[in-house]
């Protein structure tokens, strides 16, 4: 995490200290150090939030993600118009149960142009 600028909006790290009802985290984030956005740095950024069954909980749990997919929406063009500027991401979950929960993404330009989505399974252990 000290790899990323994190400002948070909603669902922030502060959180984990009691359940929360809903697993919804936004916020700004860009690389530290800053770098120009590319696929690669998006595909990062898609992968940078606590995972949802620790807001939930209000605790840290053992977890680890089981598989991935990120799908981009902007093309090289796209992104190297942006530079270094901070993507607003925003992650939720919908099931959580038998050890496992999934996660939605989607990470967007300042301008409201939407640069990527992703969809996660990840395993816990409570």
């Amino acid at each position: 995490m000290h790899n990323y600028e994190m400002r948070f909006v909603t669902g922030g790290l502060g959180d984990l200290e009691t359940p929360a009802t809903d697993s919804t985290s936004t916020l700004w984030v860009r690389d530290l150090p800053h770098r120009p956005l590319d696929h690669l740095s998006l595909t990062a950024l898609s992968d940078v939030f606590v995972p949802r069954v620790m807001m939930r909980l209000g605790r840290l749990v053992p977890a680890g993600t089981v598989s991935l997919s990120v799908y981009f929406h902007a093309d090289r063009a796209a992104l190297d118009a942006r530079n270094d500027a901070p993507v607003l991401a925003t992650a939720r979950s919908q099931h959580f149960g038998s050890g496992y929960f999934d996660q939605t993404a989607q990470l967007w330009a300042e301008d409201g142009a939407l640069l990527a989505t992703g969809h996660q399974l990840v395993y816990f252990k409570d």
